[in-house]
């Protein structure tokens, strides 16, 4: 078995020439990696931000190093971050709408180390120029590099906002062909310049899952030390090594493959960490998904029943369609359009308002009374600098009559 290809898609070639594309082996790879995950929710959006502003422990960084870590733009701080978001995001946000995109970017670590310092620190900022003019420059929450773990590499929070203002995550980062052709303009547009290669595109490939790679961790795979032969010399051992000399070169070969081993296993500990991290977001998104298919379902069998009371005129109806409309209505933001349609369709027939019809009242009373706060801030303000005037006539006038 080969080895994955570190922080891009922990993939390896099939046994028996079977599906998958040869990749090059640890150590010659120079691959330009960029990931892009959504974030939905305040509260996941503010643990992401607290995690790459490092205001929480991170457990694979290096404490020590935090301060080497480089603040590129947006936010410095996770209040900050959601205060931009909210100067940025449109007035009404679905609940289960994507709020932000969060992406990563690096190489393959062989070659970040081969790049240095300064190059590796010249690609990820012009992968941040990249994502400006992807999103617009006005919609990074936040953009760091992290020179505090194995690899350095970039992180950037997006706001998805599309053309019309909306959140819409799916037009700016939709389906695999728009991901795959994502993929292909930075490699060509950033990566190249740094002679980094773009992934293998369509690879059939299969996936390396975390039990396995610590399977591999723990077994002699990737342990396999060859020692040097000692020198036995000519004649009588003439010119042959001392145990002291032998032992010293075996020890350096030793602790060359210990070093070259401990490398790699760094890169791929990076790298399945991230992956863990993205499916326990994944998980709890499906969860809390279920959850609210499995809400909603249940709200419009009650609008139902509740409907069908009203129509047979059955004791209680009007006292059940005023609970139900209660309830809905508090929960209603939590609960799918199309189904919301329904329900509010069945609340009207009854003569009650649907939650569209109370949102869009309640969103035109607030911008009337923004609107006469504004007028009432800008009557003061007239009537300020008035008085003011008066006062400079006045005392010009006193001025005059004491001359």
């Amino acid at each position: 078995m080969s080895s994955p290809i570190v922080g891009e898609d922990f993939r390896f070639k099939p046994k028996n020439g079977g599906g998958g594309v040869s990749r090059p082996p640890v150590g010659s790879r120079q691959f330009a990696i960029l990931r892009v995950s959504k974030i939905s929710g305040k509260g996941k959006m503010a643990a992401a931000a607290k995690h790459n502003l490092r205001e929480r422990e991170t457990f694979n960084a290096r404490k020590a190093d935090v301060g080497r870590n480089i603040h590129l733009a947006g936010a410095r701080t996770s209040d900050e971050l959601a205060k931009l978001w909210e100067e940025r995001a449109p007035e009404k946000v679905r609940k289960n709408a994507v709020h932000a995109l969060e992406y990563v970017i690096t190489a393959s670590p062989e070659k970040m180390e081969e790049m240095g310092q300064t190059n590796s620190e010249n690609y990820l900022r012009d992968a941040l120029t990249w994502l400006q003019e992807k999103h617009g420059a006005e919609n990074i929450l936040s953009a760091v590099i992290h020179n505090d773990e194995t690899t350095p590499h970039l992180q950037v929070m997006v706001i998805p906002l599309d053309e019309r203002g909306k959140l819409n995550a799916r037009a700016l980062v939709g389906g695999k062909v728009q991901l795959s052709a994502m993929q292909t303009d930075f490699a060509e547009r950033v990566g190249a310049k740094y002679e980094l290669d773009r992934g293998i595109k369509n690879s059939k490939a299969l996936h390396y899952d975390i039990k396995s790679y610590y399977a591999r961790v723990n077994s002699n795979e990737m342990a396999s030390v060859a020692l040097p032969e000692r020198a036995t010399g000519g004649f009588l051992g003439r010119g042959g090594e001392t145990d002291d000399e032998w032992h010293s070169r075996a020890s350096e070969a030793a602790s060359e493959a210990v070093r070259d081993v401990s490398a790699r296993l760094s890169g791929e500990r990076d790298a399945v960490t991230t992956k863990l991290n993205e499916t326990k977001l994944k998980m709890a998104d499906l969860e809390a998904s279920n959850d609210r298919t499995s809400k909603s379902l249940q709200f419009l069998a009650d609008a139902h029943n509740v409907y069908e009371g009203v129509v047979f005129d059955r004791e209680g109806a009007k006292a059940a369609v005023r609970d139900f409309h209660k309830a809905y209505i508090s929960t209603a933001p939590d609960i799918p359009e199309s189904i919301r349609e329904i329900i509010d369709d069945k609340l009207s027939s009854m003569g009650k308002q649907g939650f569209e019809e109370m949102e869009l009242e309640r969103v035109t009373f607030e911008k009337e009374a923004s609107e006469r706060a504004m007028e009432e801030r800008q009557r003061i303000s007239e009537e300020h600098v008035r008085q003011q005037a008066e006062r400079f006539r006045e005392r010009d006038q006193s001025n005059d009559h004491e001359r």
